[in-house]
This record gives structure tokens, sequence and C-alpha cells, in this order.
């Protein structure tokens, strides 16, 4: 078999040509019936996912607060992302990046925008993670980071999270 440059076989090009042609939700099932955990490493992110976030006290590791949020993961490496901790009124939905870096194990940044309770713009907020990956790609666990600017780039705040999210 033929390796391309980063050592990925013709079956992991044909797998990522086949999810980014038949949408996420063609690796969320797996491709022709074959479950998440054996796609591609580089691939097995792929899909929807209903995700639970804690934040926490970045020394003590106390959790602060939980609520929900979906993370959709796409082939071409870009991100959704959708939490309710403030209404809808108050962000916009987030877009970002997420990377392969090896066995299980994905970093993942997106940013959404902030704004003010009389609607104007109050900024951002990024977020930094690290995800791994459940050995069946049906569940995953992050450490995160997280960083709010306001409208001319200054931190204003930072803290940490983690994450569980199950596979929709």
């Amino acid at each position: 078999m033929k390796l391309h440059r980063h050592g990925k076989s013709l079956l992991t090009a044909a797998a990522l040509a086949a999810c980014m042609s038949l949408g996420s939700g063609a690796a969320a099932a797996g491709i022709d019936g074959m479950p998440p955990s054996w796609l591609p490493t580089t691939l097995r992110l792929v899909g929807v996912w209903d995700v639970s976030v804690t934040l926490r006290n970045c020394v003590s590791k106390q959790a602060l607060a939980t609520f929900p949020a979906t993370n959709q993961f796409s082939a071409d490496g870009s991100e959704l992302e959708f939490g309710v901790k403030t209404p809808p009124s108050s962000r916009y939905p987030s877009l970002g990046t997420w990377h392969y870096i090896g066995p299980n194990r994905y970093t993942s940044a997106f940013r959404f925008f902030r704004f003010n309770p009389d609607g104007s713009y109050a900024g951002t907020q990024e977020v930094q993670r690290t995800i791994t990956l459940g050995i069946d790609a049906s569940h995953f666990s992050t450490v995160a980071s997280v960083s709010i600017y306001d409208t001319q780039h200054h931190l204003l705040q930072s803290g940490c999270a983690t994450e569980t999210a199950t596979r929709r």
C-alpha cells in the first residue's frame, strides 16, 4: 500500500473522502456500517456529541458550575459548539478547529462573541482543550482552559473546566 506524507494509507484517505462527501453524519455512524472505533484514528472524533461542561477552580479543582453543551466535529477539522451557560442573547455559537495529536488524543480550540445585556458587543471567550477519546469512540473527556477578553482583546478573566461527552 502506498503511504502519504504523514504515513496515512490510501484507506485512510478514502475514509476521509467518504466522510467529507457524505457529511459528518456518515462518520458518526461509521462508514459502510463500521462503528466509529474502526475509523482511522484521525477521524474517530468526527460526529455530534452531548457534552457536560464543569467549570472548576483552577487551583483546588472544585466544581463551580455544570451545564450542557453540544459539539460537532467535522472531517475537515472544523468544530461547532453550542453551550447554555449564558442566554443566547449574550453569546453566539462557537466556531473552532480540532486536530489529532496521538492515540485517542485531540486538541480543540474555539471562540464565541459575547454581548452585554443591552446587546452591545462585550468581547470574546476562547476555549483551548485536550480531548481524550474512549477506546470505543463513543465517549470523551477533556481538560480545558477558558479565557475571556474585552473588545480590544485584553484578558479580563481566565478559568479551567473539564468535560465529559457521549456520542449522539
